[in-house]
């Protein structure tokens, strides 16, 4: 499946990074990355694609080092989605979306509601809808498999709703596992199969949103996947 990679700046710029290319950070005219920074080097710093499926960042020899995550690295080391890599005065942190989603609705992240409970009784899936998302994207010809496949291989957490379809919807996952599902009325793996079969058009994911109450969704999020395939193919899709 297709996994598009970002580096955020500060400054709410978002630098997609292909698979394969290696970028080098600096002052100097020429290199992937250009800073306007006195505090950084000419060629400051370089990330690497590694085979096994993730980034690798280097520091090139630069006078003020890189930190990630705060901590200056000695050797090359691997950053994780939401990692930040700062270099010289400059910050960014690593975004990894999945099919569909939208880069620039990064730029209006803010600070996610991490425990329902901080909304009082009543609340409604249309309520949480309206808080500001991690990313939001459009449902691709993957369907919401493809999405459910997506948080699987990242391993985040989080509110993934569908939006702009006849009724509120909305999958939570922990460690990219599904363990919570609701479509208007319909709960649990029944949910998770009306929204593989038909999903709405849009989607947007809240990060590290807890489920409303105990978990519905029950095994792996392979044999969940499994379930949810095997309950179509009954349907005829």
């Amino acid at each position: 499946m297709n996994i598009d990679f970002y580096l955020i700046s500060a400054a709410r710029r978002a630098h997609r990074l292909r698979p394969g290319k290696g970028y080098v950070f600096g002052r100097e005219e020429g290199v992937d990355i250009l800073l306007q920074d006195a505090l950084a080097s000419r060629r400051h710093a370089e990330m690497r694609w590694i085979e096994e499926g993730y980034w690798l960042v280097a520091d090139l020899g630069s006078r003020n080092g890189v930190l990630i995550n705060s901590k200056r690295i000695g050797q090359p080391q691997r950053m994780n989605d939401g990692d930040q890599i700062q270099i010289g005065g400059q910050v960014f942190r690593l975004q990894v979306l999945p099919p569909g989603a939208d880069p620039a609705s990064l730029s209006a992240q803010a600070p996610q509601i991490s425990n329902l409970e901080t909304m009082g009784p009543g609340y409604s899936l249309k309520d949480l809808q309206q808080q500001s998302a991690t990313f939001t994207g459009v449902v691709t010809a993957g369907g919401v498999m493809e999405l459910l496949q997506f948080f699987q291989v990242t391993g985040k957490s989080g509110r993934l709703d569908l939006i702009d379809g006849p009724e509120a919807a909305a999958v939570f996952m922990i460690q990219g596992s599904p363990v919570y599902a609701q479509a208007g009325t319909t709960m649990g793996i029944d949910a998770l199969a009306q929204l593989a079969h038909k999903a709405p058009p849009r989607f947007s994911f809240h990060a590290d949103t807890l489920p409303p109450g105990e978990r519905n969704l029950q095994g792996s999020a392979q044999g969940i996947l499994m379930e949810v395939a095997r309950m179509m193919d009954e349907q005829g899709k």
